[in-house]
């Protein structure tokens, strides 16, 4: 941690390796659970401070990660003269941010660098909301790679009606705000001594390769899909040979472990070939998302965007139409008696749109 108190009990924050070397010998505390803390000035970490035993009931001790995020981002808010206090500790609900920033109504970061649960995650957002406070989750280096996105998938909040995430490299030195859009992904990256940059990833997939998949899936006896297979057989179908439209225009939710293409086809086992309401659609969506998994958004959130997505791909593709109280079937998907099938009668226009 960087701040502690005095033997006068001011709050002393440090910023650098010299300030620290000038506070050597000094008596200081925790502002939270009051023990003796020392300073700690090597050549790898930012000076900081530091327990002498471990308080009891607390968790592992801050990363070298943790400690440069929090520097990072408090550097970067003074560098946008942003009046925020470093690791601001608040009595009434015994809760150290790591940063507040000074505005109306104030607001919390957080630089979550190592696993938290979706309850805490809950718990700790709303008792800062209970104080009237914003809060924003900046995630670290865990929640980057591919199997980290899974967990990602907690943070998201919507900002301007998009669904968002923020990641700091510490590394690289680098703050990313990830907007997610229908057609794509919108990376803005902010750093220290740079303008902002903005990286646009276009959503495609591979439909060959997840056609595979799904088969690969099911000669696994994988239980989701062994279920999917015996709903497509009471529907005289074989799940290997779903219609290539399940494999087309993705949306980026599905890097977050939201299994678009498997409730694609479930969605098509149930509604093809019957007239059905967009409250109807909704539910199925309801269902099979929870809002357990995103706690940080509006409740149906995720249900409403692919629910959205989906009916105006499949209406963009001439299969249903709307009479402007149901929606209608105006062309059934074509499905194959099995994978071979599927992959040679593959049109042009398929290839094209599943990329």
């Amino acid at each position: 941690m960087f701040v502690a108190l005095d033997e006068n009990n001011r709050r002393i924050t440090l910023t650098s390796h010299q300030q620290a070397r000038q506070l050597a010998g000094g008596r200081f505390h925790c502002p939270l659970c009051q023990q003796r803390v020392f300073i700690k000035n090597g050549v790898v970490l930012p000076a900081h401070f530091a327990h002498r035993q471990r308080p009891i009931g607390e968790g592992e001790p801050e990363s070298a990660e943790h400690l440069a995020g929090k520097s990072w981002l408090a550097t970067w808010l003074r560098q946008h003269e942003r009046p925020a206090t470093l690791e601001y500790y608040d009595a009434a609900i015994r809760q150290r941010a790591d940063i507040l920033i000074h505005q109306q109504p104030p607001k919390v970061l957080e630089f979550q660098a190592s696993p938290l649960s979706i309850p805490d995650l809950k718990k700790r957002t709303t008792m800062y909301h209970r104080r009237g406070w914003q809060v924003g989750w900046i995630l670290g280096r865990r929640y980057h790679d591919s199997q980290g996105k899974r967990q990602a998938r907690k943070f998201l909040t919507l900002e301007n009606d998009r669904l968002t995430l923020w990641y700091l490299n510490v590394q690289i030195g680098t703050l990313s705000r990830l907007q997610l859009k229908d057609k794509g992904r919108l990376w803005t990256h902010y750093a220290h001594d740079n303008p902002p940059s903005q990286q646009w990833q276009s959503e495609s997939v591979d439909g060959y390769r997840q056609a595979r998949q799904i088969a690969l899936s099911l000669q696994k006896r994988a239980r989701p899909w062994m279920r999917l297979q015996a709903l497509a057989y009471e529907r005289r179908h074989n799940l290997q040979g779903a219609p290539w439209v399940v494999h087309n225009q993705p949306h980026p939710l599905r890097h977050f472990g939201v299994p678009e293409l498997r409730l694609r086809i479930q969605w098509l086992l149930i509604f093809e070939g019957r007239s059905f309401t967009a409250a109807q659609s909704q539910r199925f969506w309801v269902s099979a998302l929870p809002d357990v998994w995103t706690p940080l958004l509006p409740a149906r959130t995720l249900a409403r965007v692919l629910d959205t997505h989906w009916l105006a791909l499949i209406k963009n593709a001439g299969l249903i139409g709307f009479d402007g109280s149901r929606y209608q079937w105006r062309q059934l998907p074509q499905w194959f008696a099995d994978i071979d099938r599927k992959l040679a009668n593959i049109t042009h226009s398929s290839e094209k749109d599943c990329g």
